[in-house]
């Protein structure tokens, strides 16, 4: 048997190391960096969720590669002193924490960054504040923007993942609250009322009187009162300051995670603002989900970021930047797992420059298809009762459970079949496809549509319906009628009169293959995902059941409006494959 030659190496390691910011509030962190070798590069992670965090971080990796590895929590949370403010410490409390790095005796003076989420965000703020040590940032799942990419998306709250994230952070500041020595029974107690409701008490709103701990309940209420974009959202985030930064950046995303056109955005902002290196990877995964296998299908072995080499491919780029290791091989800008084909391809950029956006138009008689409808189709219809919401059913989702204790909530392609017995849902189905079409790229419905209500919301879901019989979804996305123009400001809806909607689907690698049908699903809701529109025009979270009002929705799909899905259609060789 071949015996290893390895001599053992031994590792320095600082348990809640003091990191002073610039208003004296201490930070802790954990330090971890190789003994005796002189000074080296910082890999630093900042992250709100305490200890169990840093089991995620390729600490060993990285201390065999020469670099330290520092775990700082947050101010407020963890070990760390100070009031969790939701992202509102980041930027100065990042850019401090970096500096101290470099200053350290240990330290050669160059950090980089790594985190997925909410330590994705933090690197982005620590960046855009100025921190002359860093040297790489490693993104994973991170939103641009927290407006319309975090906390609402066209408009509408993304209640789900928002209010779970509430939630989960609750209880992580009443443990830690507890530790102080504080009675957290009163809140806790108020806490599971809120982990307890299901889906149908959720929609009896108000969602400002939504059960969490006190800490928090002014975050989450500033957040449902600035539904709008405005100074608020302007300070907090760091959307508008992305082109300070000068950085290489190696950004990571999933096909099904919540925040992917926020991935993909800030790869296409940094890699236009700046001459520095960025790369993208974009796996079928979703925010925690990277093993290849979700929903309800699952991709291959080679879909899995094990199999993948994901984890090597973060380390060698960072030991690109910190070590200034040369170069193996070249890595592409841009790395794509492409569904249906169910394989890793390379490109140049994002989008694709030889896309054919191609139109798919919706008929009144269920048909969808690039033929445009004629003069004076009859439009199409149904009604929306908000008091019974049609239910999420996979998709781009961040929360657990389902409808009637079942896995509808869950992140992933699932089949929309569950919803055959809804009339709410108008389903616009394409004739079983002669040869495979593949969809890789931006998706966007133009819908021309009424509503009998003062405010409404309208959805769109692209689906794969397989020759089985299955429709699995693929994409969805929604918009809010009042804010039809944009996030600045809010436009009257006028009950009855027809407006053009654009409906952002997240973007989707995705092969239609032969025998299979493109089909586009036209809803109102998708709950708890969204939150429920009214229907009376009221701000969100401010509405009670009795408010609700049942919306009659009108879609047209004639010569002078013709309600259509833009495919982003890539051509295929005679074979098969992409070109």
């Amino acid at each position: 048997m071949a015996k290893l030659d390895r001599r053992p190496r031994t590792f320095r390691f600082d348990h809640d190391e003091q990191i002073p910011m610039r208003d004296g509030t201490v930070l802790r962190a954990d330090v971890q960096r190789p003994d005796g070798d002189g000074p080296v590069p910082v890999l630093l992670v900042r992250t709100p969720y305490g200890e169990p965090f840093m089991r995620q971080v390729p600490v060993t990796p990285l201390l065999e590669a020469g670099i330290a590895v520092v775990v700082q929590q947050c101010r407020g949370t963890g070990t760390s002193d100070g009031d969790f403010v939701p992202f509102a410490h980041e930027a100065d409390d990042g850019a401090d924490t970096v500096a101290w790095c470099a200053a350290q005796p240990w330290c050669d003076g160059r950090v980089g960054m790594l985190g997925a989420s909410y330590s994705g965000m933090a690197q982005f703020a620590a960046a855009a504040a100025g921190a002359p040590a860093l040297r790489a940032l490693v993104p994973v799942v991170t939103p641009a923007d927290y407006h319309w990419g975090l906390a609402y998306r066209q408009g509408a709250v993304q209640l789900g993942q928002v209010h779970n994230w509430f939630v989960l952070k609750s209880w992580q500041q009443l443990a830690r609250a507890a530790d102080a020595g504080e009675d957290v029974r009163a809140e806790a107690a108020r806490l599971r009322t809120a982990l307890s409701a299901s889906g149908a008490t959720r929609a009896g709103l108000p969602l400002r009187q939504l059960p969490m701990a006190e800490e928090l309940r002014p975050a989450w209420q500033d957040w449902l009162d600035h539904e709008q974009r405005d100074a608020y959202w302007t300070e907090l985030g760091y959307a508008g300051r992305r082109e300070r930064i000068r950085l290489p950046a190696l950004h990571i995303g999933g096909w099904f995670d919540i925040f992917l056109d926020g991935t993909l955005d800030n790869f296409t902002t940094m890699a236009a603002a700046a001459d520095t290196e960025q790369h993208l990877i974009v796996g079928p995964w979703s925010h925690t989900d990277r093993t290849g296998a979700l929903g309800e299908l699952s991709f291959g072995r080679a879909a899995s970021d094990v199999a993948t080499g994901l984890e090597r491919t973060q380390i060698d780029f960072l030991a690109r930047h910190l070590l200034d290791r040369p170069e193996t091989t070249a890595r592409p800008a841009v790395t794509l797992f492409v569904m249906g084909d169910n394989v890793w391809r390379h490109e140049d950029e994002w989008p694709l420059a030889r896309t054919t956006w191609t139109p798919w138009y919706l008929h009144p008689t269920g048909d969808l298809s690039p033929v445009p409808p004629v003069a004076g189709a009859a439009p199409s219809g149904f009604a929306h009762d908000p008091a019974d919401p049609v239910p999420t059913v996979g998709g781009a989702t961040l929360m657990t459970g389902g409808s009637d204790g079942g896995t509808g909530y869950l992140p992933g392609p699932r089949d929309q079949r569950v919803l055959d017995h809804r009339s709410d849902i108008l389903r616009f189905t394409g004739a079983p496809l002669t040869e495979d079409v593949e969809v890789t790229g931006p998706v966007r419905v133009v819908l021309h549509a009424a509503t009998s209500a003062a405010d409404t919301d309208f959805t769109a879901r692209l689906v794969d319906v397989w020759p089985d019989g299955r429709a699995m979804g693929v994409t969805d996305g929604i918009v809010r009628a009042r804010f039809r123009e944009g996030p600045e400001t809010a436009v009257d809806t006028r009950s009855g009169r027809p407006y053009r909607y654009v409906i952002d689907l997240m973007p989707t690698s995705q092969v239609f293959k032969a025998g299979h049908r493109i089909r586009l699903d036209v809803a109102s809701s998708n709950f708890p995902c969204y939150d429920v529109n009214p229907g009376n025009g009221a701000p969100a979270g401010t509405a009670t059941a009795a408010d609700f009002v049942v919306a009659e929705q009108t879609v047209f799909h004639d010569a002078s409006r013709p309600s259509h899905v833009i495919l982003p259609v890539i051509p295929r060789h005679p074979e098969g494959e992409a070109t």
